[in-house]
């Protein structure tokens, strides 16, 4: 029987979790602490979330260098590009810049925050050239991003979206190709399983057979 895989979560649950733990190396040395529970592996993705940006000041990377180079930390993000932000969007993305730097040095994928900025994020990871995955997570926009972002080979990740009919989730999920999608629970109280069982219903597809692909897919990006 295959894992579930939660790619990008900030509570832990059944199955292969990516924990997001934030900028902190803290976080992450008091998450290794954790006991292993029957069911549950744990990974960390750490970065600096653009909403995060004001209260770092000039500390904007303290810890984050040494702390993606932990063997457990798998993943650099949630990192990327947020107009709420009130952080100007140059300075954004000299920032999303840096982490996509230290995602190609050390051979880690990204796990993309992005809010009404998705011209801007392709245009970044055109002008970098990055090779290594770029996964957009809690994707829930329009059909016309979601084609230009599949175009420009980012992975999509879907969350809690998929329990409501009405979301842009739930009606183009059948419109991301097997082999780029991902699944998550973020911070919402929602079993990652609930999350695999509403896809499975809208894709027609068996639970476990989706577990196969997310599974496979994990693989494939994280080279496993």
């Amino acid at each position: 029987m295959n894992s579930y895989v939660n790619i990008h979560t900030h509570h832990v649950g059944e199955g292969i979790n990516i924990l997001d733990v934030g900028e902190g190396k803290a976080w992450v040395e008091g998450e290794e602490k954790r006991k292993s529970v029957e069911g549950q592996e744990v990974f960390y993705s750490v970065g600096v979330h653009p909403m995060k940006l004001a209260g770092l000041g000039e500390n904007v990377f303290t810890g984050i260098e040494d702390t993606v180079r932990m063997e457990k930390v798998i993943a650099i993000g949630e990192c990327g590009l947020d107009r709420r932000s009130p952080i100007c969007m140059k300075t954004q993305e000299e920032i999303l810049d840096v982490q996509v730097g230290l995602a190609e040095e050390l051979r880690k994928p990204l796990i993309i925050h992005c809010v009404k900025a998705y011209s801007e994020l392709i245009a970044v990871k055109k002008r970098t050239g990055s090779s290594v995955s770029w996964i957009i997570h809690g994707y829930n926009n329009n059909e016309q991003i979601l084609r230009q972002l599949l175009d420009h080979g980012f992975y999509i990740s879907v969350g809690a979206a998929l329990l409501n009919s009405r979301s842009n989730a739930f009606q183009l999920l059948r419109m991301i190709p097997v082999g780029r999608l991902f699944l998550e629970n973020d911070d919402k109280e929602v079993e990652i399983s609930v999350i695999y069982e509403a896809a499975s219903a809208i894709l027609g597809v068996d639970v476990e057979a989706l577990k196969e692909i997310t599974r496979n897919n994990c693989n494939q990006v994280f080279r496993k």
